[in-house]
This record gives C-alpha cells, structure tokens and sequence, in this order.
C-alpha cells in the first residue's frame, strides 16, 4: 500500500484543483471560440496555484488530445500554454505517450499544424529532447519546401540542443548543409549557427565549428547577420584546447572600426576571448593593437554622440592583454585609457553636485546613469591592473577604487539604491585586500565619515566587524563623538556632522566586536554607548513639546538606514541600556503599528536585561516581551526565530536562578533529591532546545551562534557538575539575524492519496511494512540563501501519541527535533528485502525514527519511506489485537556539505493496526 501525507487542508485543495480541472476541460469543448480559448488561458494559472505531479499530468494529456483534434487556431493558443507551463512539465510522468499525441498532428499533411506542432515539442523540449521520435520528426522537417516549416524546425533544433546535447550529433550534418546554402534565408541561416554553440563541451565538433566558422566569415555571399552570429558561434567554442589563432585574431579586428555597433560588439566578444602568447606576438601585431588603439580614441572624443562603454571596456582589455604578453618597459596604452575613463566619470559626478541644488530630480536620474560608468570604469582599472600584473601600478589602482568610493559616499543613498553599487563596494574591497593594498583604502575611510550612502555605509561597518580599521582611525572617531555627543540644541548640529557623528558610533562598536581588537589596542567601548544614552537623554527631555522633540531628532538623531544596524551593534555588544533608550527615543510614530509593538517587545527586553540582579522582575518583563512577540507571530511568522531566543534566554535565567535559590544541603534530603533529578531534566531539555534553535535555521549570524554555543557550553558544565550556582552564563548579545532574520524555505508537504490528520482511514497488518510516499515542494523567499542545497531528509516513525504543541513551542517542537535527528538513515530497498522483522532493529521499537533521503528535482522532492509495524501479537500475548497509532513525520534540508538542516514542517497522522488487518 502507497500512501501520501500531505497537510489537513490539501483534501479539499486537491479535490477542488481537479474539480476545476474538469471544469476546464468541458469549457474547451464548448462551440464557442473565445469560451475555448479562455479556458485554454487558465491552465497555467491551474498549474501554478496546484503543482500536483497528478493533476499536471492529466492537463498536460488533455490539452494533447485537445491539440490533437482541433484547429489550427486552438492549436496556436496551447502551443503558448506549453510554453508558460514549461517548468511544470517535469513532474509529469507521461511525456512519451503526451509526445505521441503531438506527432500526429506533426506528420499531418497540413503545413501550418505541423509547423504549431514543431513550436509546441520546441517549448516543451525540457521532456521531449531526449526521445529519438522526436529527433527523427524535427530532422525530417529540414527537408520540407515550406519557408515556415523550416524556420520553425531550426527554432526547435535550438531549444532541444539545451536539454539533449546528444541531440546535435545527430542534426550536425544538416545544420552545416542549410547554414551553408545561401539561397536559404540569412536569418534562419543566422539562427542555425547560433544553435551550434551548444558544441563548445564536445572536442571534436567544436573544432570543426571553429574552421565551419572562418568558413563563414569569408564566405562572400555572407550577409552581416551571419556574420555576426559566425562572430558569436566563434566565440562560443573558444577553449583552452581550441584557441583564437594570431591568424584569425587579425582577421576578426577588422571588424572592430566597423560601421554597424552590433558587428563591433560581436567582433570585440571575440577578441575578448584571445589570450596572445609570447611566441605568437613575435610575428607582427601591430595592425590588431593599432586598431583597438583607434576605436578606443574614437570613443574618448568630446564629440562622440553614442558612446559605447561595452565596447570599450572590452577593447581596453584585449589591449592590456596584448601589452602584457610584449612586456613593453613603457607606460601601458590600456592603462591611460582605463584611467581616462575613471577620471571622466569622477569629473562628471563632480560637476553633477555643484548643480544639485537646481534640480534634485534630473539630478537624481544624471547620478544612477554617472555611478553606473564609475562602477565599470574603476572595475576596468582593476582588471587592467590584474591583467598588465606590474606591481608599481597596484597602488595607482588601489588609489582609484579609494577615489570611487569617496565619490559614491558623497552621493546619497536614495540615489545609488542599486546592486552593482554594493556589489562594487563588496568586490573592490576584496580586490584591495588580496593585493595587498587595503591600506590605501582604509585611509581614505576618514573622508567618508559624513558619507549619507547606506551602502558605503554597511561597507564600512562590515570592514569594521572584520577588525580591518587602523588605530588612527578609530582614535578619530572616538574624538569625533566626545566632541559632538553633547549637542544640546536642536540647531546645533549641521547635517553631515550629524551623519558624522552616527557613523562614528556605528564604526566603534563594530570595531569592538571584531576578533582582531586587542589588548594593545586603544580601548573606547563605552564611548560609543555613552554617547547614545546622552543623546537619548537630551531628546527625552523634550517630552513636553512634541514639535520640538521631532526637530531635535530631524536635526541631530541617527539617519533612517543606520537604526537597525546602531541596534544590534548596541545588542550584540551586551550595551541594553543604551538599547532600550535608543529604542524609547526613535520616532515609532512614523512606523505602522506592527513595527510600533515590536519597539515595545524589544524596549522590555532591553530593561529586562538591565534588571539582571531582580530575577523575578527580569522574568516579568521578559514574559511581558515574549506575550507581545508571540501577538506580533500570528501576525507575521518572521518573529519565529526571536521568540525561541528570548524563550532560551528566559529558561536559562530561571534555570540559574533556582540553583542558587535552592543550595543544596549538606545532609541528603529526598526534596533534593527531587530538585536534583528536575534541574538535570530542565538542563537537557534547554539543552535540546538551543540544538533545535542551531540546527533548524539556516541565517544564524556568527554572534548569534556564538551566545548560542555559550549556553550549550554553560548546560554542559551544569550537567558535569553538582550544582549551577557557580556557574557564569554568557551575556545576551544577539546578532543581526535576531532582529531580521530571512526566513527558511517552506517545505509543503503535498498529496496523492490521501491519510487524513483527523480520524484513522488507514489499517495496517501487524508485522507488515507500510510504504508511504511523502512529497512536496520548497517556497523559497527573496533572500539568498547561505548554503547550497541538494536534497531533502525525511525522519518517520510511529508514536502512540499524536502531535503535540504547535510550531511555536519551542520545547515541542525540541523534543521531535531530537527524535528526528536521531533516526537511522534507511532507504525502501533495504527494508523491502529484510527477513526478519523482528530482528531489524525497529520491529517492536516506538519512537525510533528511520530517515530517507530524497534529491530536490528544481523545487519538488518525492521520498518514499517504509515503516515497519510492531509484533503486536508478542507484545499482548494474544492474536486478535487493535491499537491506534501515529505517524510521524519530520522535513529537513540537506547542504551540499552533507549539513542536516531541521526545518520542518513536523506532522503526526492516525494509523490503526490490527493482526487481524490483511
């Protein structure tokens, strides 16, 4: 028996998905046109909402018998549904007889229904490529005289060569004939060649592309399309086994002055790829140099009206690639092009900013088009740099990405919301740093103190946190804030000064958190922390009057993209004092009313941290924290993570707490004995808990883990030792993911048959193995994800108890967790071909859990697990015997590292067995 556990509500969703289904099916026979054509325009809707593996493949043969026997224009329409459902098409188990279907209608006598059918085996190529019927109908279509009919085989040829590679051996011979023939269109002759790059992973046809390509270049009656995508099919089969020849190299820079900028950009691709050789430079390479020399010059001139920045940069790289291999004494070529270009855009941006005040919204737009050619032309600085390998240009190098930095910090950060800016910022810091000369850029932070870019911004404060910042700089920013920390009126402060100011603060507790502060070091920790609480304190003052509390923190409080980062800097750093203040004297007024209790949760924990010596007034508060976050829950299920950690934090108190209050005696009393035996259960199920907490979120920060380890290490020295009295917790410092922690993957565990959660619909034979298929797909969020997955874990056992707790329990959902993680890693086979039931470790066993493994297909999984049932007969002593029992069932993810990440969702359904069962 094959069962399916699927969720209490994917009943009802399956039966109303297949319902609709039906629906849809009877709406496309209707006699009626557009009715048809409507319904036929729901299925990918149909898909998406419903991805069962069923379902999708009912549709999918339905609108095959459908395209089988309708019109052309009906046709025309499931063609596109083939091709918006494309993603779906995996998971259906009869491609080959749905492939039946559509060859048909491909070897009918009419030409425009086999040319709708070529299109619909080309968008449904991902199932369709690999069968040889498929190969031999689209092959057969290249010999028809039909303009269409061929140009939809080559499109076809295209999309199946991306899934069957196998597939272009098969076809070589006739792409090269038709790509050949010049009475056959230049643009179907164009797309033919473009197909061929598919031959770069086999040796010996990209070799032969590679002479087919010169061929084609020389070809007289070659039009420029082909020759452009002779340029691209070239480029695609240069390897290190199949370079650019000096010869062919020549012959391509040509085309670099050419007239038409898609010829340029094809040629200049190419040439991007050749990698010049000593040997080969001895012959003459002038006329290639001298040509990259003169696009370059022609692009750099005032009067240039369509500059071309792709172009050049990779111009600019082919002659830096030239130089470096003649090892030339004199000063590079590419070296004052990549300069010029660096210094144009930094001139620009300068210029920009003396007329900001004129138009801020044409200048808004001017900045993200000037940052845009910052960002490449100082990446193409680097590169040059890296390429030419002259270690007297690093620091010129270096000296520029110091210059682009400055001039993005000077920009603000609404305008740079962009990713290339941070990836920038992110790639030109490691550039410096395995050059050597992270120096050179450091030293200039000191310029961008007053920077109101959030991205400089979250640059620095990771260099920061990687203890990178010299003791001149640091001895700056302390200076800073005891200079400008005291601030009493609301005027007082100008507006980079107050950025200055803020982003000292935020600099010096990262730089305190880092693992290279040392004792040699100068020490400014409360620095950053008095200064927040005399801020804090000068706005509480102006509690009276409401206008002058808002002009007081407009003119002098931290900007909007530092409050997170000053929060969990000021967390992380054990400072709740200047945390709950700062929490207090932020403008949540602004904010919606979620983000309004969230202020208040985290204003109490910050003053349940500071009562640490009152532990009943520290647990009031910390349970009045943990009410409003389990509120904030229902709302938003993003509070997860911090309500485990708060409820860790509260249970490690308390635990503390009774081991002091409750010194053991010196005589043995059973009270002790008792208290003994309950503190050593509470310590192995906090013990448990923080495990939960470790191994089932996948975006714990380091400090995070770090506090985390500490608890587990102070458990462990309560579970060796006597008492806990003696023992010191680490101090609370959560880390960033405490206060936005990105989401797991959702795993929805999805059905087939169903095994309802309510009342026991299934009866198994005592002794038996139930074979159970769990399946489902991952909902992955907008984040990226830390680790790299590969497939999911599913923990089963049998339990005399349903599922207890919800997903919010932290010491429910531990104690599966333990289960789970515990279970022995089986597969179906392996039970499938056991003897001895009772032998096998798990015959007479409850809760011991077995594990099966599953490879994610995209974002769908299926496992198939085996359960063994126990004796019943031996454990009662008599025959006729029928108890209740439930499955349970626990989801994770495994890594690419083989890590074993427990996400869940954690299940339990009925189960009844009986020996009398068959």
């Amino acid at each position: 028996m094959a069962l399916s556990i699927q969720p209490a509500d994917a009943a009802h969703s399956s039966d109303w998905a297949f319902k609709r289904l039906f629906k849809l099916e009877s709406e496309c026979r209707s006699p009626t046109l557009a009715a048809q054509v409507q319904a036929i325009g729901q299925f990918p809707k149909l898909f998406d909402q419903f991805p069962f593996p069923t379902l999708v493949g009912s549709a999918f043969l339905k609108l095959g018998d459908l395209f089988c026997n309708s019109s052309n224009s009906l046709r025309y329409h499931i063609a596109h549904v083939f091709a918006a459902s494309q993603h779906h098409l995996p998971h259906t188990a009869y491609a080959e007889e749905l492939l039946r279907r559509i060859l048909i209608v491909l070897y009918s006598n009419d030409p425009i229904a086999r040319v709708l059918a070529l299109r619909l085996i080309g968008n449904a190529s991902v199932v369709f490529a690999k069968f040889p019927e498929a190969q031999h109908g689209v092959l057969l279509r290249y010999q028809s005289s039909h303009p269409l009919e061929v140009a939809a085989a080559v499109h076809t040829t295209e999309s199946m060569l991306k899934y069957s590679p196998g597939f272009l051996s098969v076809v070589w011979e006739t792409v090269i004939a038709k790509a050949s023939d010049t009475s056959v269109l230049d643009s179907v002759r164009a797309q033919l060649i473009r197909s061929l790059r598919h031959a770069a992973p086999n040796l010996q046809l990209s070799t032969l592309l590679y002479g087919h390509c010169s061929f084609w270049m020389d070809q007289p009656e070659s039009t420029i399309a082909v020759k452009e995508a002779a340029l691209a099919g070239w480029k695609a089969v240069i390897q290190p086994h199949n370079e650019l020849k000096h010869a062919d190299a020549e012959r391509v820079s040509r085309f670099v002055l050419h007239e038409l900028r898609s010829m340029r950009r094809a040629a200049l691709a190419l040439l991007g790829t050749w990698r010049p050789k000593r040997c080969d430079l001895a012959m003459d390479a002038d006329d290639i140099k001298g040509r990259l020399v003169q696009f370059i010059e022609s692009q750099l001139q005032p009067s240039t009206n369509s500059f071309d920045f792709y172009c050049t940069r990779l111009a600019v790289i082919s002659l830096a690639r030239i130089e470096a291999a003649r090892a030339i004494d004199a000063a590079p070529q590419s070296w004052v092009f990549a300069e010029s270009l660096v210094n144009t855009a930094l001139q620009a941006i300068s210029d920009l900013a003396s007329t900001a005040a004129s138009d801020a919204g044409a200048c808004e737009l001017s900045t993200n088009a000037l940052l845009h050619d910052l960002v490449y032309a100082t990446m193409l600085v680097v590169n040059v740099a890296s390429i030419l390998h002259r270690p007297e240009l690093l620091p010129s190098a270096a000296a520029t990405v110091a210059s682009s930095w400055r001039a993005i910090s000077s920009t603000a950060g609404r305008t740079c919301n962009r990713r290339h800016v941070k990836r920038f910022l992110e790639t030109t810091w490691a550039w410096c740093t395995r050059s050597g000369t992270q120096s050179a850029l450091t030293a200039s932070l000191g310029d961008m103190l007053e920077t109101t870019n959030c991205h400089v911004f979250d640059a620095v404060i990771a260099i920061a946190l990687r203890g990178r910042l010299g003791d001149s700089f640091i001895t700056r920013c302390a200076g800073l804030i005891e200079k400008y920390s005291c601030t009493p009126s609301s005027d007082g402060m100008q507006y980079r000064t107050r950025h200055a100011l803020w982003n000292s603060i935020a600099i010096l507790l990262a730089h305190h958190l880092s693992p290279r502060t040392g004792s040699d070091q100068p020490s400014f920790n409360m620095v950053p922390a008095d200064a927040v609480i005399k801020w804090c304190t000068a706005i509480m003052a102006q509690d009276g009057n409401a206008e002058s509390r808002e002009l007081f923190y407009s003119s002098s409080g931290p900007p909007a993209h530092a409050c997170q980062t000053l929060l969990y800097l000021l967390a992380a750093s054990g400072n709740w004092q200047a945390f709950g203040l700062l929490v207090k004297s932020l403008p949540s007024h602004r904010l919606s009313a979620e983000y309004q209790e969230w202020f208040d949760a985290m204003s109490l924990l910050a003053e349940a941290e500071c009562l640490l010596d009152d532990t009943d007034q520290f647990l009031t508060l910390i349970d009045s924290s943990l009410g409003i976050l389990r509120v904030l829950h229902n709302q938003s299920p993003r509070h997860k993570f911090q309500i485990f950690i708060v409820q860790i934090r509260k249970e490690l108190a308390s635990l503390l707490d009774d081991f002091k209050r409750n010194t053991p005696a010196q005589h043995v009393h059973p009270s002790s004995l008792l208290f003994a035996r309950l503190q050593t259960k509470r310590t192995q199920d906090l013990t448990a808990q923080v495990n939960f907490v470790l191994d089932a979120f996948l975006s714990v920060d380091p400090i995070t883990r770090s506090w985390l380890e500490g608890v587990l290490a102070t458990l462990n020295s309560i579970a060796q030792g006597s008492a806990g009295a003696g023992v010191v917790p680490p101090p609370f410092t959560p880390g960033p993911s405490f206060f936005s922690m990105p989401p797991n993957p959702v795993i929805d565990i999805q059905t087939r048959p169903n095994l309802e959660p309510g009342e026991a619909t299934v009866v198994a034979a005592s002794g038996s193995q139930l074979h159970v298929i769990v399946e489902g797909f991952l909902q992955f969020s907008k984040h990226k994800l830390p680790v790299s997955l590969k497939g999911v874990r599913v923990a089963m056992w049998l339990s005399r108890r349903p599922k207890q707790g919800s997903d919010r329990d932290l010491l429910s959902c531990a104690g599966y967790s333990l289960v789970a993680r515990s279970a022995k890693n089986r597969s179906t086979e392996e039970l499938a071909y056991t003897e001895d039931i009772s032998s096998d470790g798990c015959g007479n066993d409850w809760n011991v859990a077995l594990a099966f493994d599953a490879v994610l297909d995209g974002n769908y999984f299926a496992c198939p697990c085996a359960v063994t049932m126990p004796q019943l007969g031996a454990e009662f002593s008599h025959h006729d015997v029928t108890v209740s029992a439930h499955i349970h069932v626990s989801c994770a993810l495994v890594d690419s590292l083989d890590r074993v990440w427990w996400i869940g969702p954690h299940c339990s359904y009925p189960l009844t067995i009986s020996t009398t069962a068959k």
